[in-house]
């Protein structure tokens, strides 16, 4: 499998950042506001937790160096335990693009169109998502995400301008919330983190896998201070209530931007971001056509399984009355789905344990 590690650092790191950069946030500001003033806090809490379980996985994942979670999972559970929780990571993918896209869809529809384009904005979405995987290189999605990152991400530094009118007095005292606001928080902001667990499914084509946990590390702890700097923005210029009710602060926040040069400034933030809701769609793209390649034991025939996956998002996301809404509750949940697939690989170490 040597041919095959051909993921540099960079790659690896970019991979984890824009996978978990998504649409999460847009609204993480407010998920996180039941702790009050204390939510700029948030994403550190979110970043020990994920570091620990990225513990967990690399502990796995050194055991197995030319194993992705698909040949784990067979290779201990046997093939029908296995490719059954395989299938399920492959619900658990399109879950997560339907919500991404549907989340974003929503924004654009209700921020920033007088009428609502829906069809065209997701077939477009799937369009561009398909003509991003259809190559199945993933040097090429991984490019596609650093390229996309610097087209993007730039953008958040128009928050600062909101400091100056804010009250940075909200972010004292430190810790001004209840272990009970802390857990009741946790599980609403938690969706803004999803994506680190990628990793288990590349693992095997980084080319130096010595120092993957060193880099995928990096990539969540730069996630995690954008998280913060978004949010300390958010916590200094809204007040309490206004975090509570405000459902999309940092659009919100960038519509009262305003620049000589641009009328919108928060129409170009949505836009540009795009190319990170696409970045994530990509590689849940990825995840469920290599979860389609194992449980068939067939490598071929690869712009068809991404079609499949693809396929069964736009209909999902087209579902009528009260079907839609199931399906939309179900991927509301998406990250208890997540609960369970990241401490998973604990489950897959005591069997190791036991059958060596």
């Amino acid at each position: 499998m040597q041919k095959l590690k051909k993921l540099h650092s960079v790659h690896v790191i970019f991979l984890i950042i824009n996978t978990i950069t998504g649409v999460g946030m847009f609204t993480f500001p407010h998920d996180v506001s039941q702790v009050g003033y204390g939510a700029w806090v948030m994403p550190l809490v979110y970043g020990v937790v994920i570091q620990l379980l990225l513990l967990l996985f690399f502990r796995l994942l050194k055991y197995y160096p030319d194993h992705n979670l698909f040949e784990i999972n067979t290779l201990l559970l046997g093939k029908v335990a296995g490719n059954f929780i395989n299938f399920m990571i492959f619900i658990y993918a399109i879950l997560v693009i339907f919500h991404v896209i549907k989340s974003y869809v929503h924004i654009v529809t209700l921020l920033a169109f007088q009428f609502n384009p829906t069809f065209w904005i997701i077939t477009a979405l799937l369009f561009v998502t398909f003509s991003i995987i259809s190559k199945g290189n993933i040097i090429s999605l991984a490019q596609y995400h650093i390229l996309s990152f610097f087209l993007s991400i730039w953008f958040i530094l128009f928050l600062i301008t909101g400091f100056n009118k804010g009250d940075i007095t909200h972010l004292l005292p430190l810790l001004n919330f209840t272990a009970s606001d802390l857990l009741d928080a946790f599980p609403k902001g938690y969706f803004s983190f999803i994506g680190f667990e990628v990793i288990l499914f590349f693992y095997p084509l980084i080319n130096n896998q010595e120092r993957a946990f060193k880099h995928t590390s990096i990539a969540l702890w730069v996630v995690v201070f954008l998280h913060c700097f978004v949010t300390i923005a958010a916590v200094i210029h809204y007040t309490d209530w206004e975090l509570q009710h405000i459902q999309y602060p940092i659009v919100n926040f960038m519509q009262e931007v305003q620049f000589s040069f641009a009328v919108r400034i928060d129409n170009v933030f949505i836009n540009l971001w795009l190319l990170l809701v696409v970045g994530t769609a990509a590689t849940y793209t990825w995840i469920a056509k290599n979860a389609l390649d194992h449980i068939s034991r067939n490598e071929k025939n690869e712009n068809t399984k991404v079609l499949s996956a693809l396929g069964v998002v736009f209909a999902l996301l087209f579902l009528p009355g009260s079907s839609g809404e199931a399906i939309g509750k179900i991927a509301d949940g998406v990250i208890y789905f997540n609960f369970v697939l990241v401490v998973f690989p604990l489950l897959l170490l005591v069997i190791r344990r036991v059958k060596s």
